[in-house]
């Protein structure tokens, strides 16, 4: 029993106080144990990756008031997969002393490439007007898309009826809308009509020197400068062109017509004088008279590099095939024809790969047979040239041309002949 009214009231205000009390102590065990005193933060920022590219934890950092407790981190990356596009997201978790905190950060994984697309067959293609024309297309491939040419669209106003140039572009999208396109050249032209005229001198050169600077050369094959000149002097003030390597092609295969007063040009080997680096005679005479020639490159001998010049093409003399003396009963050039098939063509392919061309070929000493002939085919050669003393026309073997060889003691008036009877 209480004894008074004040009593009881003081109880009362005592029971309250002890409850706020533990209602306060409960609100502040709750706070520090959902809210606690913990940092949880990124080390750097979201991050955007390209497909495939790896992945490289970034970390990040935690503290319990002023103590480092990231060794308390767990990492959950586990749906993270950069070999697919998409966005991701990392776990960082820590706990410590019965509290929990959480961040994430964001991946994205992003295809930028886009795909590539390789032409079938020749970028520019040459037809006389009435040919069909069979498109090989192209070949569409992707970094993550795989293989898309079945998706490649085709824009075309090629018209075989009419003469005139056109082009034919091919373009591809992936599934993240990287684009590609490429095209292809196509040109139709007048219809020529192939005879016996005219005929051309295939000229055929080998070393270069200069004997005013102390140079010498003993091999019938080597030319003075001097002469050269005197013989380039000579076509220029008769006003004969001289073919591109290219032009000779077209107009052997009936593509297109050229002058009467025309000749072709040609070096062999790429020895003495013809480059930058064994003595450069050939390449700046071309330039001062702005004649064009042909280079047959022996070309594991020598750098192509040596031999750049818009008036010097550069085609196959081998790769390393330019030995005589290797076969019983054969008396040069014995290397290419008694080689096997697959030691011939390989060496063909190499040289190739170094020119970036197939249009014409040179035999190693003029020296040829039927094998050799159609291990030049097989590669995809156009053309091939040997010796022979005789003008080419467009009705010879296309690979067995004819070419006058050039030698020190040609005199003026014998060139002359060659190039004009």
């Amino acid at each position: 029993m209480y004894n008074s009214y004040g009593d009881i009231f003081m109880e009362r205000k005592k029971v309250l106080i002890i409850g706020l009390i533990m209602i306060l102590f409960i609100v502040i065990s709750i706070i520090f144990i959902n809210f606690p005193n913990i940092r949880l933060e990124l080390i750097g920022e979201d991050i955007t990756l390209n497909v495939y590219d790896e992945y490289k934890e970034l970390g990040a950092k935690a503290y319990y008031k002023d103590k480092d407790i990231s060794d308390n981190i767990y990492i959950n990356n586990s749906n993270l997969d950069t070999s697919k596009v998409g966005v991701y997201k990392i776990e960082y978790i820590v706990q410590y002393r019965q509290s929990k905190k959480k961040v994430e950060r964001t991946v994205k994984v992003i295809d930028k490439v886009p795909p590539v697309l390789t032409l079938n067959g020749d970028s520019i293609v040459k037809l006389t007007v009435g040919d069909e024309f069979n498109d090989p297309l192209v070949i569409a491939n992707d970094n993550y898309d795989g293989d898309l040419t079945s998706k490649v669209e085709i824009i075309s106003n090629v018209d075989k009826n009419t003469v005139g140039t056109y082009q034919i572009i091919y373009k591809v999208s992936d599934s993240s809308n990287n684009e590609s396109s490429t095209s292809r050249t196509v040109v139709y032209r007048e219809k020529v009509n192939v005879t016996k005229s005219p005929e051309i001198a295939v000229l055929n050169y080998h070393f270069f020197y200069d004997p005013t600077l102390g140079e010498s050369c003993n091999e019938s094959i080597c030319i003075d400068v001097k002469k050269f000149r005197e013989q380039l002097d000579y076509l220029k003030d008769n006003n004969y062109k001289t073919l591109t390597m290219e032009e000779f092609r077209e107009w052997m295969y009936g593509e297109i017509n050229i002058p009467e007063k025309s000749v072709l040009i040609t070096i062999d080997d790429g020895a003495m004088g013809t480059g930058a680096h064994n003595g450069n005679k050939l390449i700046p005479i071309l330039e001062e008279y702005k004649m064009h020639a042909t280079l047959f490159l022996i070309t594991g001998w020598w750098d192509i590099s040596n031999y750049s010049s818009e008036y010097l093409s550069v085609e196959s003399h081998t790769n390393d095939m330019h030995m005589s003396g290797l076969c019983g009963g054969v008396a040069s050039g014995a290397q290419m024809l008694c080689s096997s098939q697959e030691e011939v063509l390989a060496d063909l392919k190499k040289s190739i790969e170094i020119t970036g061309s197939k249009t014409a070929f040179c035999f190693p000493f003029y020296a040829y047979n039927n094998k050799a002939i159609e291990n030049v085919k097989e590669v995809g050669f156009s053309l091939a040239f040997i010796g022979g003393n005789r003008k080419a026309n467009r009705l010879v073997d296309k690979y067995k041309i004819p070419r006058y060889p050039i030698y020190k003691n040609t005199s003026l008036q014998e060139f002359i002949n060659i190039v004009s009877n």
